[in-house]
C-alpha cells in the first residue's frame, strides 16, 4: 500500500511541472508567463528541498549504511536544499530553470549513490528514476520555451 500509495503521490507530484509549462505554450502575454514561471520556479525549489528533507531523514536511521555514508548523505541532504533556495536568486527565468533541471539531475544521482550505499530501498529509486526522468523533460521543454 505505501508503495503504490508513494508512486501515486510522486506522479501527481509532477502535474504542478507540466500545468505550469503548458501554460508557457498557451500565450506570450506576460499576464500568463511570469506566474506560470514563478509557480514553475518556486515549485521546483520547494520540491527539491523536500527530496533533501528524505535524504536527510534516511541519513538519520542507524540500521542502514555506515557512519561515513551516513554522513555524506546528510551534507549531500542539506546542500540539494540550499541550492534549491539559491535557484530563487539567479537573474532570469532561463538560468533559474536550467540550474533547477540539473538540480534534479544531480539529486536523482545522490540518491543514486545512496541507494549503491543501503540507504534507500529499490522500490524507491525506480520511483524517484521515472519521477525525476519526468520533471527533467518537462523542465528541459519549458527552458527550451523560455
Amino acid at each position: 500500500m505505501v508503495r503504490r500509495l508513494a508512486w501515486i503521490l510522486a506522479l501527481m507530484g509532477a502535474v504542478p511541472f507540466l500545468l505550469s509549462t503548458a501554460a508557457l505554450f498557451v500565450t506570450d502575454a506576460s499576464s500568463v508567463r511570469v506566474p506560470a514561471i514563478t509557480a514553475l520556479v518556486t515549485y521546483s525549489a520547494v520540491i527539491l528541498s523536500f527530496l533533501g528533507g528524505i535524504e536527510w531523514g534516511l541519513a538519520l536511521r542507524d540500521e542502514h549504511g555506515t557512519e561515513s555514508t551516513r554522513v555524506i548523505a546528510l551534507g549531500l541532504s542539506t546542500v540539494s536544499s540550499l541550492a534549491a533556495w539559491a535557484v530563487l536568486w539567479l537573474p532570469s527565468p532561463t538560468w533559474q530553470v536550467g540550474a533547477a533541471l540539473g538540480l534534479f539531475v544531480a539529486v536523482w544521482g545522490a540518491d543514486e549513490w545512496m541507494a549503491g550505499r543501503g540507504l534507500l530501498p529499490t522500490w524507491f529509486v525506480d520511483l524517484r528514476t521515472a519521477v525525476s526522468a519526468i520533471v527533467a523533460a518537462i523542465l528541459a521543454v519549458a527552458l527550451w520555451r523560455l
